[in-house]
């Protein structure tokens, strides 16, 4: 994890966490969807979350074993990047976050 400059918002630019994933082959969004979510001691998973939000958006929850998951369970938000194919990474929103209570 390291910390970049972002403008997240359209509010101008502001420190964030910054991840880098693992690479996938042939498909750079496998990278950033349905993998653990890479902030320390979460235990989640990123998943999909779109819609409303835009493109690359990504939030962690914790996922049943349909592979749905409950809105309660959102903890941390992301935006995905690529640096190019072979760089995919997590941009955490830390403003749009709350705590949720472990199970």
């Amino acid at each position: 994890m390291q910390h970049e400059q972002h403008d997240l918002h359209g509010t101008g630019a502001a420190e964030h966490e910054v991840y880098d994933m693992e690479p996938v082959a042939d498909d750079i969004w496998a990278a950033v969807t349905n993998v653990p979510c890479p902030v320390k001691d979460c235990g989640q998973t990123v998943v999909w979350y779109e819609a409303n939000y835009g493109p690359g958006y990504r939030v962690c929850a914790r996922v049943t074993g349909n592979g749905s998951f409950g809105q309660a369970t959102i903890r941390h938000h992301f935006q995905a990047r690529f640096r190019n194919s072979r760089a995919p990474t997590l941009i955490r929103h830390e403003c749009c976050e709350r705590g949720v209570p472990n199970e």
